[in-house]
């Protein structure tokens, strides 16, 4: 079996460019030339009527579903003059089109305790609240987050910007992780930390994330740069600060990607 591939080089270049743009976008053209939609899956859940609503849009606009890593679905091969109908088709079913753009990504969870004979604590409401919260809020570069009921960390929990696993007296706290070509793992900031103190320390790293920060610098990046040491101290002076503002900056975000014709020029 030949699994290779001729590299798109220029394709490549252009996917490449519009991960440095500002602002929102959809994921551009693929290989084969048509599109694709990120559909936002919160909790990694889905009611019956979703699952149906998503198999009668991937039937009439795309050629596949994929689970995306993120726990999104990415419906793969629209043509390009159904994109737009597509996107609303998604939309209509009560679902989201994902940015990719530089912002607080989807929140990503394991079942936790009300699933996993394993889970510590409850993951579903936590994560939701999260994402209810802070997803959109604008970030120097993509800002992950992941939640896991236990130290199994099926979530990924050390492999994004932010992350957290539960323990029996609340919750461990990771930053600074990241996959890509260069994967870092997340190191430990607080534990033992009630689940009503996580928005707090979420807001708080996201707040240190973005004052700290140079241009087109990762968490991970940043957290090198200062020392893991400054970035804690740097978060817990800044535990106590309402985070209101940060809750409206992801609304008015999110209000205004849905407003967008289309997330991102199409030809890019």
């Amino acid at each position: 079996m030949d699994t290779s591939a001729r590299p798109d080089n220029e394709l490549r270049r252009a996917t490449m460019e519009r991960k440095k743009a500002p602002g929102h976008r959809c994921l551009g053209r693929q290989r084969d030339g048509k599109y694709a939609l990120s559909v936002g899956v919160p909790t990694g859940c889905l009611s019956p009527s979703q699952l149906r609503s998503l198999a009668d849009i991937v039937e009439r606009y795309g050629s596949v579903g994929h689970l995306s890593t993120a726990q999104s679905l990415i419906i793969v091969g629209i043509d390009g003059e159904h994109y737009y109908e597509a996107r609303q088709a998604v939309m209509d079913a009560g679902l989201d089109v994902r940015s990719i753009g530089r912002d607080v990504r989807q929140v990503k969870c394991c079942p936790g305790a009300d699933f996993s004979p394993f889970g510590l604590q409850r993951t579903l409401p936590l994560a939701t609240l999260l994402e209810e919260t802070f997803r959109g809020v604008p970030t120097p570069m993509k800002f992950k987050i992941s939640v896991s009921g236990c130290p199994n960390c099926c979530a990924n929990t050390k492999l994004n910007d932010f992350g957290i696993h539960g323990t029996v007296d609340g919750w461990k706290v990771f930053v600074g992780g990241k996959m890509g070509n260069t994967p870092v793992i997340g190191r430990e900031i607080a534990s033992s930390v009630p689940t009503d103190d996580v928005p707090r320390y979420l807001a708080a790293v996201i707040r240190t994330y973005r004052d700290r920060a140079e241009p087109d610098e990762r968490l991970a990046a940043t957290i090198e740069r200062i020392g893991l040491d400054a970035f804690r101290e740097a978060v817990e002076g800044c535990l106590d600060l309402p985070y209101d503002d940060l809750a409206a900056m992801a609304r008015e975000a999110r209000e205004e990607a849905a407003r967008c014709q289309c997330i991102g020029p199409l030809g890019a």
